[in-house]
């Protein structure tokens, strides 16, 4: 039996749903409108029900619509890693680990975690992509990752995964030697009155964190700019007597008379590390021992806080 005809329908349907409509999925999938919805059509006679609902210019799921898009995304998540699984045995492979991470967390918490563990399995293969979060949980969601490990998210979890948090990470002030005038702890309204950089206002970590100020009542923060990764923050943080703030443990290992973490002794600012995986997915031995090996992670870095 051909299998790739009703997948790529069930591929088709899900994209226009992430997508909101079937114009912007024939724009990502490169083809013309009438394609995606003869696509749609096909799939709509074949499970002989309606999945799409006109609503003014868009098109909303029908509650048919709802429950095969959940069944369809775990349908596609599940061929995905039985394929990964197919290829790996065909090529003589064992012991396969795909994690999806977002920035600072795949730069700086995961590679000490994930290379001692892959200096205890000589054959493992072991591969971390570095992205927004948003990515990250995605491929987790359709099966391209193992498991992702992110700045835990203020937004729902999707359906189809489960989310957990693993620990929390201090936020604290960076500054270099010819920053700010700061003693050995800092107040909020000390830090309202520097010039900061900052990350972009889109990004998840930006996100948190100004949600965080705002509960508590912070004053506005004085941000000069807004650069897209940790290290830019911190060179021009140093580089220009500015601050910073930023999870301690992305200034933890700077050198000495570079940039130092300062606490923030009025508030309690911390980045949440949230792993996201779909809760019916197998992990192999390697990857739960890469969950373990997160899992105990987080219980060490708590004990320290």
């Amino acid at each position: 039996m051909d299998l790739r005809a009703p997948l790529r329908r069930l591929e088709i349907f899900c994209l226009v749903v992430d997508e909101g409509g079937v114009t912007r999925a024939a724009e990502r999938l490169l083809v013309v409108q009438p394609a995606v919805s003869a696509q749609l059509r096909a799939l709509e006679k074949s499970l002989g029900a309606v999945l799409f609902a006109r609503s003014g210019n868009t098109l909303a799921l029908t509650e048919a619509g709802e429950r095969v898009y959940v069944w369809a995304k775990e349908v596609l998540a599940g061929c995905a890693q039985v394929q990964r699984d197919v290829d790996q045995l065909a090529a003589g492979q064992a012991g396969s680990l795909v994690v999806h991470a977002s920035m600072a967390v795949g730069t700086y918490l995961l590679p000490p975690v994930l290379t001692a563990l892959r200096a205890d399995r000589a054959g493992a293969r072991i591969t971390v992509h570095v992205g927004e979060p948003a990515v990250a949980i995605r491929a987790a969601e359709v099966g391209s990752a193992d498991f992702a490990v992110t700045t835990l998210l203020d937004t729902p979890t999707p359906e189809t995964l489960t989310s957990t948090r693993l620990w929390e990470e201090p936020i604290v002030l960076g500054v270099g030697p010819n920053g700010p005038a700061v003693g050995e702890s800092v107040s909020l309204a000390e830090i309202a009155a520097m010039p900061l950089v900052a990350a972009p206002q889109d990004v998840a970590f930006d996100r948190m964190l100004r949600a965080q100020l705002q509960r508590i009542g912070a004053p506005e923060l004085d941000v000069i700019i807004r650069l897209g990764h940790a290290e830019a923050i911190k060179q021009a943080a140093v580089e220009n007597g500015w601050a910073c703030l930023l999870p301690s443990y992305i200034i933890a290992n700077d050198p000495p008379g570079r940039l130092r973490g300062v606490p923030i002794r009025d508030a309690h600012l911390v980045e949440g590390i949230g792993l996201y995986h779909r809760p019916t997915k197998y992990f192999s031995p390697l990857q739960q021992a890469a969950l373990d090996a997160l899992r105990a992670r987080g219980r060490e870095r708590a004990a320290a806080g």
